[in-house]
């Protein structure tokens, strides 16, 4: 494995394990960890659109807001069960990352929504960090589950 590689795994084992955690009753959560996964600034695109914007305070009080929404839906658990790496260059790589998010519905029916987070992950400043992602439907996948 490059060096490359083995950061980006690193970033992700980390990203995971707090995603988990601020699903947790009562929730763990470490909005300043995952604000340090992302770069200054970053881009985001899924199905309702592009955005982007700063690593700033106002990303950092969203975090919690996110992770609040899962619970709230019946998140239990968010666990990476696959994560390939594809190196660009020297600097850059692209994470395909396979997620799980373990629920329990209204009606007290356990489940799982996978799906598939791409992420554009930089080294420039020597540690990973991520500039940019695509995310699937997740609304959508919600939908279909009775979450949402």
């Amino acid at each position: 494995m490059n060096p490359l590689e083995t950061k980006v795994r690193r970033l992700f084992d980390r990203y995971g394990q707090r995603s988990d955690n601020a699903l947790q009753n009562p929730p763990i959560e470490d909005s300043g960890g995952h604000a340090a996964a992302f770069a200054e600034y970053f881009v985001g695109s899924s199905p309702q659109g592009v955005f982007g914007g700063p690593n700033d305070n106002e990303f950092r009080k969203k975090i919690p807001e996110g992770f609040a929404h899962y619970r709230k839906v019946g998140g239990k658990h968010m666990t990476v069960k696959g994560l390939k790496v594809t190196p660009l260059d020297e600097l850059h790589a692209i994470a395909d990352v396979d997620w799980d998010f373990a629920y329990t519905n209204k009606e007290g029916k356990s489940g799982h929504v996978t799906f598939t987070n791409f992420y554009f992950i930089t080294i420039a400043s020597g540690e990973p960090k991520i500039f940019a992602y695509v995310t699937p439907d997740e609304e959508g996948a919600m939908k279909e589950h009775g979450l949402v």
